[in-house]
């Protein structure tokens, strides 16, 4: 029986979650598992109130990253969209006047959209009302596939609120934030570890319990810990394997 030591949050989140479910009934037919199981919860309602960042959630900088692409796709789309109304000759003038009247609204230069994320985020939330003021502007352009440019100045500004919210949650996932996340994770592993110990000795005094007591409680913590390893074994081929190939 090896003790865990690889689980990371979300292993602990997720296990826990099936120990108070389908394996509670198991946990609780020991005296060991009814002592420790106020402790447990306590523990297990600790990581959940983390921030999703550090437990299950995309890292941060990726959600970021990812919004900011939608971001800059539509933004992109946008100036493209307008500018190709000012370079055709013999437009109608209520036309080039739509395009001219969006495009200083939206995205008055393509360099706009290589701001910080805080700056975008900014702008995308001042300029939420003007597609209210040029709604039927925005509804003269019609996109292949169905929609108007008013469709894709919607998913830019709301893109944009997006990195204002993601970027209030990368403030929450601070360093003590961290820290404290990784004392809760240490501390839990060592519960569990202390806990399937104290069981071991218990099913050793008492024949009533199951045979395979062990089973029914750590199954799924004993898998989700395999799979731990393995997914660290293959990382650190794959980094051995790029060093290799780098040399």
């Amino acid at each position: 029986m090896r003790p865990f030591s690889v689980f990371n949050l979300t292993d602990l989140s997720v296990g826990l979650a099936d120990l108070f479910t389908k394996r509670h009934a198991a946990l609780t037919s020991t005296k060991a598992g009814v002592g420790q199981e106020d402790v447990l919860v306590f523990q297990r309602n600790a990581i959940d109130a983390l921030p999703k960042a550090l437990v299950g959630g995309k890292p941060m900088s990726e959600e970021l990253a990812s919004k900011d692409d939608e971001h800059d796709g539509f933004g992109t789309g946008l100036w493209h969209m307008t500018e190709a109304y000012f370079r055709v000759q013999n437009l109608p003038p209520h036309i080039v006047d739509a395009a001219r009247r969006i495009r200083e609204a939206f995205i008055p230069t393509l360099g706009a959209l290589q701001e910080s994320y805080a700056d975008e985020a900014a702008a995308a939330n001042a300029r939420k009302e003007e597609l209210g003021k040029l709604e039927a502007d925005l509804k003269l352009f019609q996109i292949a596939g169905g929609g108007t440019l008013y469709d894709w100045a919607a998913v830019f500004v709301a893109a944009g609120q997006d990195l204002s919210v993601l970027l209030s949650k990368r403030a929450d996932v601070n360093a003590a934030t961290r820290k404290n996340a990784q004392v809760l994770r240490s501390e839990t592993v060592g519960i569990l570890n202390d806990l399937r110990r104290a069981i071991a000795r218990e099913a050793k005094r008492n024949p009533a319990l199951a045979a395979d007591i062990d089973a029914q409680i750590f199954g799924y913590l004993d898998t989700l810990e395999e799979q731990r390893i393995a997914a660290h074994r293959a990382s650190k081929a794959e980094r051995g394997k790029s060093s290799t190939n780098e040399g």
